[in-house]
């Protein structure tokens, strides 16, 4: 929990970095972005995780300033033994009058960093370093993880077109309140995946017929946001790019526990093209289409072996950390 002592040697004002953490299912994101979390506080840099839901969100926000200032989220802060049910309680009545719209004629009083009069403002620089994630538990990014991903369980079909414009919607949503801000506050912004998640929803012929063709993808409005502000780098955790179906359902099987699998991660296929497009030119040449339409710099691509032991990918991704801050 403690969190709250800046290191003095380390620049962290010399220019923003929005570093995303992507690969297939089953490639880990969730542990290396823990991992990069207690990077960054062994550096004692401060850590705010804005993943989650609106609640979440809002656990950040400068109202609750005498709250907050102590945990990295909502739910250390709820963890923390020595949390009193009172203090619980006044947070979550505080939270449900901002968003039911109790206390104030604007409904919705949601989270952000822009100081306007129809959002609750977090402050920027209340921290060093952020965490995010897509899809988001809040906004279109629930729909995505909800309805999307398991069409089934609604008696319909996986649509990717239908994901791309869902996942395209809480980009601009997401940009606007929190990773704007941040940028332009020179910020370190950790985020598990982002718009290049194009690997699991552009068409292919054999694979992903219910795709978005590449050119329809690049011209969603929220798309364009993204492309125009991409991320500084990307870690892609993936298997070989000729990765076959037994290889790969090997691996499934000694990683997926008791975790419930929605109808994308059941399908083998869909799998190893997502895996092939990870790990192959594929994704640069994504974005550099995409970067050229807006004149906005391709980010760096860095690539880990899926089949490497979580303690060494964590070395080998500390190791590369401690080098692009060097040059920060």
């Amino acid at each position: 929990m403690n969190n709250t002592t800046k290191n003095t040697n380390i620049n962290t004002n010399n220019r923003f970095l929005d570093i995303v953490i992507a690969g297939p299912d089953f490639s880990g994101t969730t542990t290396q972005i823990n991992n990069i979390i207690e990077y960054f506080k062994n550096k004692n840099l401060k850590v705010k995780d804005l993943r989650g839901t609106e609640i979440d969100a809002l656990f950040h926000a400068m109202k609750f300033s005498d709250i907050n200032s102590k945990y990295a989220s909502l739910k250390e802060m709820l963890d923390y033994k020595n949390t009193t049910p009172n203090l619980k309680a006044h947070f979550f009545e505080e939270a449900y009058n901002l968003l039911s719209g109790k206390d104030n004629a604007q409904d919705l009083l949601v989270a952000s960093m822009i100081n306007n009069d129809c959002t609750t403002y977090i402050n920027p620089d209340s921290a060093d370093v952020w965490i995010l994630e897509e899809p988001t538990r809040r906004a279109a990014g629930q729909m995505n993880r909800v309805i999307e991903q398991n069409k089934s369980k609604f008696n319909s079909g996986i649509d990717a077109y239908s994901a791309a414009l869902t996942h395209q919607a809480y980009r601009t949503d997401e940009f606007l309140r929190f990773r704007k801000p941040l940028r332009n506050h020179n910020k370190i912004i950790i985020r598990s995946r982002s718009e290049e998640s194009a690997c699991y929803q552009i068409f292919d012929e054999d694979i992903i017929r219910s795709g978005v063709k590449l050119d329809d993808y690049l011209n969603l409005p929220g798309h364009k946001i993204a492309f125009a502000n991409p991320p500084t780098d990307i870690f892609v955790v993936c298997g070989p790019e000729n990765w076959n179906q037994e290889e790969y359902l090997k691996l499934k099987e000694l990683r997926v526990g008791t975790r419930i699998q929605d109808d994308h991660e059941k399908d083998y296929s869909y799998q190893l093209l997502v895996n092939k497009r990870y790990a192959s030119t594929w994704l640069e040449e994504l974005y550099q289409k995409g970067c050229q339409k807006h004149n906005s710099k391709v980010p760096t691509i860095h690539r880990f072996d899926i089949y490497h032991s979580k303690n060494e990918i964590k070395k080998e991704m500390d190791e590369l950390l401690d080098k692009i801050l060097s040059n920060r």
